[in-house]
């Protein structure tokens, strides 16, 4: 009876460790799933090429940005001018380019003459009914042809340089420009009255004729003893083409 008792009490120890065994390899089972599953997601799209997901993306896409310098983007987004802005400087440099052409034609197509082209004489006077004409010439002495046209400034100077009355106003209308090849002449006619024609007083004697040609601001000068201003008239038409009479 002794030996039956022994044998009954210790069947139950070695049946025990079974259960805690079973929950051992049950705890095993469900970490080893759950560390296939988490390799399996991190490496997802990867291999087989497909797109990451979006919040990937935006985290690069936010980390490109973040690095470019905020004057690097402005630069970039100024580089190139639209096709309107590169086109205007081409247009206004062209039209510039015509403008400047045609004022150069204009101004080419008429050359005034200075008084280093020039000759100054005095023609033959007329004296008639009371009145005392004397041309007063302007000869091209140069080799190129030049203009002249409109009135000549003359006055007149006595032997000292100075000016003995007012200069000569304008009679008559203005004419067209005389054009003067090497050699021609133009002249412009000087205008008073003779002696006694009217109760006003004659001034002195000049020594000479002082004339600005048209468009000049130098002077010319030529001897004189035979023209002398009486009447209170002194008058000078515009040039035209000859010596006068």
């Amino acid at each position: 009876m002794a030996h039956r008792n022994d044998t009954t009490t210790t069947r139950p120890r070695r049946s025990g460790p079974w259960p805690l065994c079973a929950l051992v390899i049950g705890a095993l089972a469900v970490v080893t799933a759950c560390g296939a599953d988490t390799g399996d997601n991190s490496s997802a799209g990867a291999p087989d090429g497909g797109e990451p997901a979006a919040s990937s993306v935006t985290a690069a896409h936010t980390a490109r940005t973040a690095s470019v310098p905020p004057t690097s983007r402005a630069a970039s987004s100024h580089a190139e001018p639209s096709h309107e802005e590169s086109s205007h400087p081409v247009t206004h440099s062209a039209s510039a380019t015509v403008a400047n052409s045609g004022s150069a034609s204009r101004s080419g197509a008429r050359r005034a003459c200075s008084t280093d082209q020039l000759r100054l004489s005095l023609g033959r006077k007329d004296v008639g009914a009371g009145n005392v004409y004397m041309p007063l010439v302007l000869t091209n002495k140069s080799t190129g042809t030049c203009t002249l046209t409109g009135f000549p400034g003359v006055s007149l100077l006595d032997s000292a340089g100075s000016a003995i009355g007012d200069p000569a106003t304008r009679r008559g209308a203005s004419r067209s420009g005389v054009s003067l090849p090497p050699g021609g002449s133009a002249s412009a006619m000087l205008h008073t009255l003779n002696v006694g024609t009217s109760d006003k007083p004659c001034r002195r004697t000049p020594d000479r004729i002082r004339a600005y040609p048209p468009d000049s601001f130098t002077s010319m000068t030529v001897p004189t003893r035979s023209f002398r201003v009486c009447g209170g008239v002194f008058e000078v038409e515009a040039v035209h083409s000859g010596k006068g009479a």
